[in-house]
C-alpha cells in the first residue's frame, strides 16, 4: 500500500530540510578534518547503518540482487557520491556558501534535463515555467553572487561539476535501482561510494585526524546519518511514486530553509532578496505540485529510487 502523496511530498520537504544545513556543516566539519576523509567518512557510516536492510533484503529475495543489479547500483555509488560529494565538499571548502546555494538552482534543471534526453520525459508549459521560476528565486535567494568573484573560480567549476554529477544520479537511479529495495540500493551505493573514495583520500595525502571538538564533530555525525543515510534514503524511497519533475523542483526550498537556519541559529537577518526569491519558489512548487498525467507511449519507470 502506497503512502498518501502528501506524505511523499512531506518527506520530500524533510529531506531538504536536512539537506540545507550540509552547506554549513560542511564548513564546520573541513577545519578539522581533509575534504576526502569527510567525504569518505559520510559513505562508510550512512553505508555501513544502512546495511542491515541488505541483508534482509538477501534474505527474503536472493533473485534480486543479480550482477546486474549489483553492478547498477555500485555505479551510481561512484556517479552520485564518490564523485559529486568528493568535488562538493572541496568547492565549498574553496568556495563561498552563497555560490554552494546557488548551485542546488542548476541541480533541478539539470536533472530535468537529462531525465528529457533519457528517460523521455515531457513536460508541461507550465511545468517549465515553474522551474525557471523557482532557479531564479533560489538565485535571488543566495543575494545574486556572481560566480568567480574573488579567486573563487576553482570552487565554481568544482560545484558544478558536482551539480551535474548529482543531476545524472537523480534522473538515472530509480530506473537503474529498480530491482533492489531502495534501503538496500542505498545502502550498497554508499558502500562503493565509500570504497571509491578512498584512493582519493590516499592520494590527498590520507590526512587522519587527531583530535576533534564538538562543532566538527557533531557536523560529521550530521552529514553521516541525517544528510548522507537519512535523507537520500527518503529521496530514493519517494520516487517510487513521484515523477521525477515533481521531485526535482522540491530541491529549490534548500536556499530558503538555508536562510532559515541561519536566521535561526546565527540570529541574521533577512533582505529583501531573500523575500523576493523565496516568493517566487513558493509560487513554483505551487504550479508544479501536481502529478503530470504522461501519455502510455511517453511513460516513465521510476518505481524505485
Amino acid at each position: 500500500m502506497k503512502p498518501p502523496r502528501a506524505i511523499l511530498f512531506s518527506l520530500l520537504i524533510l529531506a531538504n530540510l536536512v539537506w540545507s544545513g550540509s552547506f554549513v556543516a560542511t564548513s564546520i566539519a573541513t577545519r578539522q578534518m581533509s575534504p576526502t576523509f569527510l567525504t569518505m567518512t559520510r559513505m562508510f557510516v550512512g553505508g555501513v547503518v544502512l546495511f542491515p536492510f541488505v541483508l534482509i533484503a538477501f534474505r527474503r529475495n536472493r533473485a534480486a540482487f543479480s550482477r546486474s543489479a549489483l553492478i547498477k547500483s555500485a555505479l551510481l555509488g561512484l556517479i552520485g557520491f564518490t564523485f559529486p560529494v568528493t568535488l562538493e565538499t572541496i568547492g565549498i571548502h574553496a568556495s563561498t556558501a552563497a555560490l554552494g546555494a546557488v548551485s542546488i538552482a542548476l541541480e533541478p534543471l539539470f536533472t530535468v534535463l537529462i531525465a528529457a534526453l533519457f528517460l523521455h520525459q515531457k513536460l508541461s508549459g507550465k511545468r517549465k515555467f515553474a522551474m525557471a521560476l523557482a532557479a531564479i528565486g533560489a538565485y535571488v535567494v543566495a543575494g545574486c553572487p556572481r560566480p568567480g568573484v574573488a579567486g573563487y573560480a576553482l570552487g565554481d567549476a568544482l560545484l558544478l561539476l558536482a551539480v551535474l554529477c548529482y543531476a545524472c544520479y537523480n534522473a538515472m537511479s530509480s530506473r537503474m535501482t529498480e530491482d533492489l529495495p531502495a534501503s538496500a540500493a542505498m545502502s550498497i551505493m554508499l558502500l562503493t561510494g565509500f570504497l571509491g573514495c578512498v584512493p582519493l583520500w590516499l592520494l590527498s595525502g590520507g590526512a587522519w585526524p587527531h583530535r576533534l571538538s564538538p562543532g566538527p564533530l557533531l557536523a560529521l555525525v550530521f552529514l553521516a546519518l541525517l544528510a548522507t543515510a537519512g535523507a537520500y534514503l527518503i529521496w530514493l524511497f519517494v520516487l517510487q511514486d513521484q515523477d521525477i519533475a515533481r521531485a526535482a523542483i522540491t530541491l529549490y526550498l534548500q536556499p530558503i530553509f538555508g536562510v532559515l537556519l541561519s536566521i535561526a541559529i546565527l540570529k541574521t537577518h533577512p533582505t529583501l532578496y531573500f523575500y523576493i526569491g523565496a516568493f517566487m519558489i513558493l509560487v513554483a512548487l505551487y504550479l508544479g505540485r501536481h502529478k503530470e498525467v504522461v501519455q502510455p507511449s511517453q511513460s516513465i519507470d521510476v518505481s524505485s529510487r
